[in-house]
């Protein structure tokens, strides 16, 4: 399933830092796949190529095929914007506050290389792709890193966030971006840590833990989707991309620590014992029934604002989704438990019934929404 995370802040966000590359998928070598692309009428300029680039792109996708579309050439002329030429000439003693660094346009590259990146693969990727995501995101990072050594190499994902905070004059609309880039790179830290845990696995748990994780992301996703489109649908609210993005940073918080947990089952053998009751099936189903109609339906209501109200369709798709996306990270998270010895398999069933007890709101986080 795919992830259409604001879509409009997406196109603010190809607006601002656009970039472009050529890409590897090319079917017929004498023929370049971007003349095939229609594009709309409305988009031009840097706008035109990212929307060729998005339908070029199509999984399976690799690490190369995302560095090679997310080569930035316009970030030059984005930093240029931000210099003040006239001032910094008028008085040279402050020149260094009217123009940007070094350092800031090798940032801003990186930054708009990892958001192009996380565009590409949210609108064109699976689970698989959010792999490859992470290795072009390491990728970039050693090139950067090269670019400014000064900058420690644990501090390299900061410069991301810290770029687009300095150059943002915070309206509403900037505030909402920057909250997507941060819950961007959480996520790509959640991914990241899937990747490793991949790797590190023994070999015999290798391809059950692959399912695992393919049936976590679609779970999130499908998770993300409901609360965005169902039980949440205040489009009228302007911090309302700002807040949604905060709760999916904070799910990725979240499934760090609970992969540490268990890691620590798995590689160690350490015990873990439930510590919420076990979630039924009727708690799960008034669950879902409660969230399925939107927190402000009332308000909705009294000023007659049906349009932002989903269609019994809408909802019904996205519980149907969310019910077949939990049954099949169920599944795959039992197939780990049988295959593991008797001890750790209850461990590992125990974390599973804890983080069920968590998505109904039954068992506080690890990470509490407070120290997030």
């Amino acid at each position: 399933m795919k992830r259409t995370l604001f879509s409009s802040l997406v196109l603010l966000f190809l607006l601002l830092m656009a970039c472009c590359g050529l890409s590897s998928n090319k079917s017929d070598a004498s023929v370049n796949p971007r003349d095939t692309v229609d594009v709309p009428e409305w988009l031009t300029g840097e706008d035109s190529i990212a929307y060729i680039e998005n339908t070029i792109l199509q999984s399976p996708i690799t690490a190369e095929d995302l560095l090679d579309l997310a080569e930035v050439h316009s970030v030059e002329d984005r930093v240029f914007n931000y210099n003040n030429f006239e001032k910094a000439k008028e008085f040279p003693q402050y020149a260094v506050a009217f123009l940007a660094t070094h350092r800031d346009s090798a940032s801003m590259r990186l930054a708009n290389r990892f958001m192009r990146m996380a565009n590409l693969v949210n609108l064109n990727g699976n689970a698989a792709d959010k792999l490859q995501w992470a290795v072009a995101v390491n990728a970039a990072l050693d090139s950067f890193r090269v670019t400014v050594p000064s900058v420690p190499s644990d501090s390299a994902l900061y410069e991301i966030e810290r770029v687009v905070d300095s150059y943002s004059s915070l309206t509403q609309s900037e505030m909402n971006f920057q909250c997507y880039v941060s819950a961007t790179v959480d996520y790509y830290r959640t991914i990241e840590t899937y990747r490793k845990w991949l790797l590190a696995v023994p070999a015999s748990l290798k391809s059950l833990m692959q399912k695992e994780y393919e049936a976590w992301h679609d779970l999130n996703e499908a998770r993300f989707a409901f609360w965005h489109d169902v039980s949440y649908t205040q489009e009228w609210y302007s911090m309302k991309p700002m807040e949604i993005e905060g709760f999916y940073e904070y799910l990725s918080e979240n499934r760090r620590a609970e992969l540490g947990v268990e890691r620590g089952v798995i590689l160690t053998g350490k015990t873990y014992r439930q510590k919420g009751t076990t979630v039924t099936a009727k708690q799960w189903e008034q669950w879902i029934v409660k969230h399925s109609v939107p927190e402000d339906l009332d308000i909705l209501k009294g000023v007659e604002d049906n349009e932002r109200i989903p269609s019994d369709s809408l909802v019904a798709e996205r519980v149907n989704t969310l019910k077949s996306t939990f049954s099949c990270w169920l599944a795959a998270r039992q197939a780990i438990a049988s295959a593991l010895p008797e001890e750790q398999g209850n461990s590992y069933d125990n974390i599973t019934a804890d983080i069920h007890c968590r998505i109904i709101g039954k068992l506080e986080d690890l990470i509490s929404y407070e120290e997030w």
